[in-house]
């Protein structure tokens, strides 16, 4: 297993930050987010589950190959 299937499979099964990998504060239009725990490589995820960002922990070709970079 790659080190991106591991950390989204950890993000998925997370029940602190209900599997979105981020913990979001806030109302109306005034909001904050912070990295959860289970997000170790700090990944931004789309509603989906795929890949929108990560900061460079993971390599490129590791993404391209999982077919998350998009």
């Amino acid at each position: 297993m790659d080190k991106l299937e591991y950390a989204l499979r950890q993000i998925r099964n997370c029940d602190f930050c209900g599997g979105t990998g981020n913990l979001y504060y806030g109302s109306g239009e005034d909001y904050d987010f912070e990295v959860c725990a289970c997000n170790t490589y700090e990944l931004i995820l789309d509603e989906d589950g795929s890949v929108l960002w990560d900061n460079g922990m993971l390599s490129e070709p590791e993404l391209l190959m999982s077919g998350e970079a998009r």
